[in-house]
């Protein structure tokens, strides 16, 4: 009996190479991809928190009457930070301080605060967790933005 001995040609070498090729550059280029949209995504919640307790401060210092003062610049925060879709906003609180009785020579300093526990409530959460360096992105706990005003 005689037996067939098939010869390989390359053609046939590399049958199903490109289905494992696309496979292994798809996962490198699907993660670098998610990691540059979690980071994007707490930039653009940053950015606005910043906007909101500018707003609120500027708000706060047209306001004469000290007692409304607070409330108003924290409205005016509130208000400026509604522009974010609601499921980016969970947890956010602004929080305005103000001298309580300023005398009549000294300056006030009004300063409007906006933290959001952002680890808890990312509207993206990061899905490549590496053993010994942890989630990528790495994402911030807390997003924290500031405005202070010194009123006269």
């Amino acid at each position: 009996m005689r037996t067939k001995t098939r010869q390989i040609s390359k053609k046939d070498a590399q049958r199903g190479v490109a289905v494992i090729e696309f496979a292994l550059v798809f996962t490198i280029v699907w993660a670098v991809f998610w990691s540059l949209i979690c980071y994007v995504a707490p930039l653009i919640v940053l950015q606005t928190m910043h906007r909101a307790s500018a707003e609120g401060a500027r708000v706060g210092a047209m306001i004469d009457s000290a007692s409304l003062r607070k409330v108003q610049a924290e409205a005016a925060a509130s208000k400026e930070l509604k522009s974010l879709p609601a499921s980016w906003r969970v947890g956010i609180k602004a929080i305005a301080t103000v001298c309580a009785a300023p005398k009549d020579d000294e300056p006030c300093l009004l300063t409007i605060t906006i933290t959001q526990p952002y680890a808890a409530n990312a509207p993206l959460k990061p899905i490549i967790n590496l053993p010994g360096i942890g989630t990528i992105p790495a994402l911030p706990v807390e997003l924290r933005s500031e405005a202070s005003l010194l009123l006269n």
